[in-house]
């Protein structure tokens, strides 16, 4: 009788056993704990304290832009200085006035932006004829300004390239 009992409850305590040997045992929920620093602020590698230290933002400040201050354009890194200025007049052609202002036209152009693009309003495109380099910053190029009437200007001139830029220019009109 005595196996009998033990092999009832044996039987009995198996199914629970097994029962609670598949219920995963709940945890408690992790907790993240973040910290806001201001971008103003570098980031400390301190605990943090238990009452944060309250912080003020720095006040927002707009920029005044000239209206003659031309829209900023990324500037190409070139390295050959008639490279320079065949993007230069390029940038002309397609109308990218500040791209061609960046790559050294406010160093060449002796007036204002707004001014400076006024200037080839009548300009439909500048092909180069000639260019050679003589020297590693003097370029000397005969150019092809093609006007929206269809008539021609010829122009003839040295320019001076520094850190990929055009850091001077002698040009003139040759018809």
């Amino acid at each position: 009788m005595r196996r009998i009992v033990s092999a009832v409850v044996l039987l009995a305590v198996l199914p629970l056993a097994a029962c609670s040997a598949r219920t995963p045992s709940r945890a408690a929920p992790a907790v993240t704990v973040t910290r806001t620093v201001p971008a103003s602020v570098s980031p400390t590698s301190t605990t943090p304290t238990a009452s944060p230290t309250p912080t003020t933002a720095a006040p927002a400040t707009t920029a005044v832009v000239p209206k003659t201050a031309p829209p900023a354009a990324p500037r190409p890194h070139l390295t050959n200085a008639s490279a320079v200025v065949s993007q230069y007049y390029q940038d002309i052609t397609d109308h990218n006035y500040a791209a061609a202002w960046a790559l050294g036209g406010s160093n060449i152009a002796g007036t204002t932006y707004d001014r400076w693009v006024a200037g080839f309003g009548t300009t439909q495109n500048i092909t180069l004829g000639t260019i050679s380099e003589f020297g590693a910053s003097r370029v000397h190029a005969i150019l092809y300004a093609t006007q929206t009437d269809g008539t021609l200007k010829t122009y003839a001139g040295d320019y001076t390239v520094a850190n990929g830029i055009l850091a001077g220019a002698s040009i003139r009109q040759t018809n």
